[in-house]
């Protein structure tokens, strides 16, 4: 039976399908699009046979697969790369982050939504043009209509991961309690599961909430059945503090509170969690987001992931914020992962290039809560895909397409990006998005706002509910 070309009806033909699934790798290889979702795929003269599709791509000389995942980052952050080198974690808070989160909080009661709106678009057109799909965007509650509005207009597919926080960090960054967990309802309810974005609540960290909040978050996970993301052990100090106050290492205590409870259960970083916490993160089905060069840059330390993936517990792969790392480029990504496990290690078998693939795509999806819709390339999944261009001197002659596409690729070796079954990059070129424009934009908005950024290094005062009328 011929299947008729719907509407958005995409035949991608004579490419080398790597699907990660249980079809495995499929040379000459073919997939039938209909609508968002994935209807056929096997050789490409068997599945032309039995389709009639609007569009056709020739992937001839390009690898085909899931489109990449990364399960953690801060948008926004996209003005600050490059801006310091040399800080760990808390210095480089207060340095940077603390001062650019007072600037746009300002911004955002004035009114004015330039600076997060083009920060966050910035972000998501490099992430889309090296390849990535999906990703979380772990972002403040006041800045949400921009937030969605970006994701919405570059075509990714985006979870925001509404940032709460009531102690620790500078208080004039604070917003108030009550007025924060209702704006994230809100958003849940106006934006949540439309245009390919989804939510999940993220405590930012567990001694940057308090006890109070920290149960009002999974009151609020439970009502509105969304995930829990947070960073959790990234560094040693969190770990000391949070024994010295609670008792309990980070994990063990938020556990203890009932965050591992909701589910899907995101644990970014996980590098300073004991052989207990690990555990807990086993027995409460958790996923861990691994965040190698944030963590390697800010000298945070090196998460236990194949202690981890020895226990099953899935761990996908993330590049944090552009101020840490300071791309999202998640093929960058995958080669430094596998790299740095086998020097930290002297073992160059730890790990392997498809380990890192899977914790790219199908782990992602699965840390995510995502893996029946996304993560993999089978008739039935949402139309996540890339084409990656194989004809280039860093990549020819070709052996091995998992060690290839991870020690090889790069990100601007991807050709086509295709999102829920749209089109939105081809042959480099994105069609959400005029680059050009967007770039003179960035960059005049930059050169403003960053030229005062000194004037947000003291704090101020805090921020009161009645400042907040308007956004209500």
């Amino acid at each position: 039976m011929i299947l008729r070309g719907k509407m958005n009806s995409i035949l991608i033909k004579n490419g080398l399908l790597v699907t990660m699934s249980k079809y495995g790798v499929i040379s000459n290889g073919a997939i039938y699009i209909e609508g968002d979702r994935i209807r056929l795929i096997g050789k490409s003269k068997e599945i032309e046979k039995e389709c009639s599709p609007e569009k056709v791509i020739d992937a001839s000389g390009m690898a085909v697969l899931p489109g990449l995942i990364n399960t953690h980052s801060h948008l926004y952050q996209s003005f600050l790369r490059g801006m310091v080198d040399t800080a760990p974690l808390v210095n480089w808070c207060e340095e940077v982050l603390y001062p650019f989160c007072r600037m746009v909080l300002e911004d955002a009661i004035e009114g004015d939504d330039g600076l997060v709106y083009y920060s966050t678009l910035l972000s998501c057109v490099e992430a889309l043009k090296s390849g990535t799909t999906t990703i979380v965007a772990m972002e403040g509650v006041i800045q949400g209509p921009a937030v969605v509005k970006a994701l919405k207009n570059a075509g990714i597919r985006g979870v925001y991961a509404l940032t709460l926080a009531d102690k620790w960090i500078r208080r004039d960054i604070i917003l108030p309690t009550e007025w924060a967990l209702k704006r994230s309802e809100n958003l849940i309810k106006k934006y949540g599961e439309k245009d390919k974005i989804s939510f999940m609540l993220a405590p930012s960290t567990p001694f940057c909430c308090s006890r109070g909040l920290l149960k009002k978050i999974v009151d609020i996970a439970e009502k509105h059945g969304v995930g829990i993301h947070i960073h959790v052990g990234e560094t040693r100090y969190e770990v000391d503090y949070m024994k010295r106050r609670t008792g309990m290492g980070p994990l063990e205590y938020i556990n203890s509170l009932g965050l591992l409870d909701v589910h899907p259960f995101v644990a970014v970083h996980c590098i300073w969690l004991d052989d207990k916490e690990i555990r807990i993160l086993k027995e409460r089905n958790a996923g861990v987001s691994h965040n190698p060069e944030s963590n390697m840059k800010l000298a945070s330390g090196i998460a236990p992931v194949k202690k981890m993936l020895n226990l099953n517990i899935p761990v996908g792969l993330a590049t944090d914020g552009p101020a840490s790392n300071d791309n999202l480029d998640m093929f960058e990504e995958m080669r430094t992962a596998a790299l740095l496990h086998k020097i930290s290690s002297l073992d160059p078998s730890i790990i392997s290039a498809t380990d890192v693939m899977m914790m790219a795509t199908k782990l992602g999806a699965k840390v995510l809560g995502m893996d029946k819709e996304i993560g993999s390339i089978e008739p039935g999944k949402k139309a996540d895909i890339i084409l990656v261009n194989l004809m280039k001197p860093h990549i020819q002659p070709l052996s091995d397409i998992f060690r290839t596409l991870v020690y090889c690729a790069k990100g601007s070796d991807v050709d086509t990006v295709i999102v829920g079954g749209r089109i939105v990059m081809r042959h480099g070129k994105l069609l959400t998005i005029d680059e050009r424009e967007l770039l003179r934009k960035v960059m005049k908005i930059a050169e403003e706002k960053l030229s005062k950024l000194n004037e947000y290094r003291k704090p101020r005062e805090p921020i009161k509910e009645s400042d907040l009328q308007a956004l209500s």
